[in-house]
């Protein structure tokens, strides 16, 4: 008894000071810098799961028990420079507002092609969040990303360009050609000239003046945004039209930042992607349904193209995606159809059909 008692006590011992290495390298804190360009500021609930003691950071730290810890900054970097900045291991993750890059990386910026996706916004974010959950999709991500040197991480879904603010009304694509419009990226400006309008590109914070002073008729601009940056005291009309039912910012991590983790932290980074992605989907879905009711209140008239207008622009749309394989080469061709195939058994699952209809109340 005594001897199976002394090797009781010295196995444990062993153990103990085995455990001793494991532990202390556990132990270590890793601090993950996040760059952010803080561009819609306390308005966008969305945008507010990245500022410091945000649920991103708390998230982390939580899950991690403090082995994982966020040191958020505003502004660290110019928001067009964050994705080369977060490659070169200036920062270890960012958030890129992926519409501003569609004419340098095309690639990730598939949300913007007109049809993939259902274009009433409610259902549009359900079916593109099941898209970038896709496991094929994911792998896609993390292999073309991966040659710049980052890691896909989740995705932020906004309220989407979808519609044209303005103080004439649109029902037809004859009010549309010839205005000069705002538009936020290089796919958009393909997608209203492709409708016959004349693009100009500025800050979009300078729109609503713009509109104001006659230096643009039109703006194509979020519902939220555009009321929070004062369309609405300017605008008379909201016009959906049918392109960019949904629109994304894409969160990475620097691929090396990441690799040299703890593979425990690694899930526990990954799985609190998962979440927050979640989570923003169903935040985009409440935002959006009241910023229809505060367009309403505001006396904001919404229309839609008349039906012969809303068919002829879907012809004359098809164009984006050709232009996107075009940019996008090789793996577009990959991409797109596993993109296409997620979104299909998406709807099968949910009984849904594809369609470019939208509601107005």
């Amino acid at each position: 008894m005594k001897m199976t008692g002394t090797l009781i006590f010295l196995t444990m011992a062993m153990g103990l000071v085995f455990a001793v290495p494991t532990f202390a390298a556990d132990d270590k804190v890793h601090t993950i810098r996040f760059a952010w360009n803080d561009m819609w500021g306390p308005k966008s609930r969305a945008f507010q799961i990245y500022r410091p003691g945000g649920e991103m950071e708390k998230m982390i730290h939580e899950r991690s028990n403090g082995r994982l810890k966020m040191e958020s900054i505003s502004r660290r970097f110019p928001g067009t420079d964050i994705i080369q900045d977060v490659a070169k291991g200036k920062a270890d993750a960012g958030d890129l507002h992926m519409v501003y890059h569609s004419g340098i990386y095309p690639l990730w910026n598939w949300d913007e092609i007109p049809g993939i996706v259902n274009m009433n916004p409610m259902i549009g974010v359900s079916e593109e969040l099941d898209i970038y959950n896709d496991p094929k999709v994911r792998a896609c991500y993390d292999k073309t990303m991966g040659k710049i040197g980052l890691k896909f991480w989740f995705v932020t879904q906004w309220d989407p360009y979808n519609g044209i603010w303005s103080k004439k009304e649109i029902k037809a694509l004859d009010d549309i050609k010839g205005l000069k419009i705002w538009t936020p990226g290089y796919l958009s400006a393909k997608e209203m000239k492709a409708l016959g309008a004349r693009t100009v590109s500025m800050p979009g914070t300078e729109a609503a003046p713009a509109l104001m002073t006659g230096a643009i008729d039109a703006a194509l601009m979020p519902m939220g945004y555009g009321y929070s940056i004062g369309m609405a005291k300017i605008a008379r009309y909201f016009t959906r039209i049918p392109i960019s039912p949904t629109r994304s910012s894409v969160t990475v991590v620097n691929e090396k930042f990441f690799a040299k983790l703890p593979k425990d932290l690694q899930k526990i980074f990954q799985e609190v992607g998962l979440e927050l992605q979640q989570m923003l989907n169903r935040s985009t879905q409440a935002g959006y349904a009241l910023s229809d009711d505060a367009l309403d209140l505001a006396g904001i008239k919404k229309n839609e193209l008349d039906p012969a207008s809303k068919t002829e622009a879907q012809k004359k749309l098809k164009v984006i995606e050709k232009k996107w394989l075009t940019l996008s080469g090789k793996e577009g061709r990959e991409l797109l159809p596993l993109v296409k195939d997620a979104a299909n058994r998406h709807r099968a699952s949910k009984n849904e059909k594809s369609t470019f209809c939208m509601t107005v109340d």
